[in-house]
């Protein structure tokens, strides 16, 4: 997930001209993850139209449930790891489905512009959700991060693992952990180990988040400091099971070991997405 001299994940500075080779493979993978998804939606709706009538499985349906995520910003930010990931116009898709013992997230980053950046990648994890206490869980992800500039699964791919520990204080705010390992298999010469801390407070429409990332040295000597807040009005309801949100994110990278491969910035994204939510 992370060296020097490599597209992708590597975040170093690459700019290469988009052939109409490129724009194919850009526009299949796409097409891809798109159809992954829609195969999941297809499916869940096949099997609640199978058998309309059974009460067994009326119960199953209503013990699952999923949510589709598409956002455009001016910029990309890899939210997992507090970085700045391209300063072009990106897109993501994030489809999450839930059932009550397991999980499945397929995330999806496309930089519209340039193809060959660090937001070229995708996210496929599956989870489980652990419920410690009435206010405190626990939601270990283990999957595949994917880095795509040219392929399904280039140069920095590997398996990735996600622990999640969140705190629930009161109806509208909580605070959360996160944990964020990469390179566990394929290259663990690069394996690397990212913090996030985060306060959330929610109202009805309004959305706070405060972020604190930090990439240790313990699996290598790499290390950065960085800070976020993200203020977003949403659940904007525009249909039946469809919301809408806009916001705007301020990052900040107050210190690094390697002001190449991260260097000490300032950057604001603004963000506009909708949600399915069945």
């Amino acid at each position: 997930m992370k060296s020097k001299n490599q597209v992708g994940m590597a975040g170093g500075e690459f700019h290469f001209r988009t052939t109409n080779s490129d724009y194919k493979l850009y526009m299949t993978h796409s097409i891809y993850m798109l159809g992954i998804v829609l195969g999941l939606l297809t499916y869940s709706g096949a099997t609640a139209e199978s058998f309309p009538d059974s009460d067994s499985i009326k119960t199953k349906i209503k013990s699952s449930h999923w949510r589709l995520t598409m956002r455009v910003h001016n910029k990309g930010i890899f939210s997992y790891g507090g970085r700045l990931a391209s300063d072009n116009p990106a897109f993501d898709v994030n489809f999450t489905y839930e059932r009550k013992k397991w999980g499945l997230l397929i995330f999806k980053g496309l930089d519209l512009k340039d193809h060959y950046t660090f937001y070229n990648f995708s996210l496929i994890t599956l989870f489980k959700n652990f419920k410690l206490s009435p206010k405190v869980s626990f939601t270990p992800y283990i999957g595949t991060f994917l880095e795509q500039p040219t392929g399904l699964a280039n140069h920095g791919s590997d398996i990735a693992s996600i622990l999640i520990t969140s705190v629930k204080l009161n109806n509208r705010v909580s605070i959360e952990h996160m944990s964020l390992f990469g390179n566990l298999i394929v290259t663990p010469e690069e394996r690397d180990w990212v913090n996030r801390f985060r306060l959330t407070c929610t109202g009805k429409h309004l959305d706070v988040v405060s972020s604190l990332w930090h990439n240790n040295q313990v699996f290598d000597h790499y290390s950065y400091w960085t800070a976020g807040l993200n203020v977003a009005y949403s659940r904007i309801k525009a249909a039946d099971h469809l919301f809408l949100s806009a916001g705007i994110t301020g990052l900040s990278t107050f210190y690094s070991s390697d002001e190449e491969e991260t260097p000490t910035k300032n950057t604001l994204m603004i963000t506009l997405a909708a949600q399915l939510v069945h």
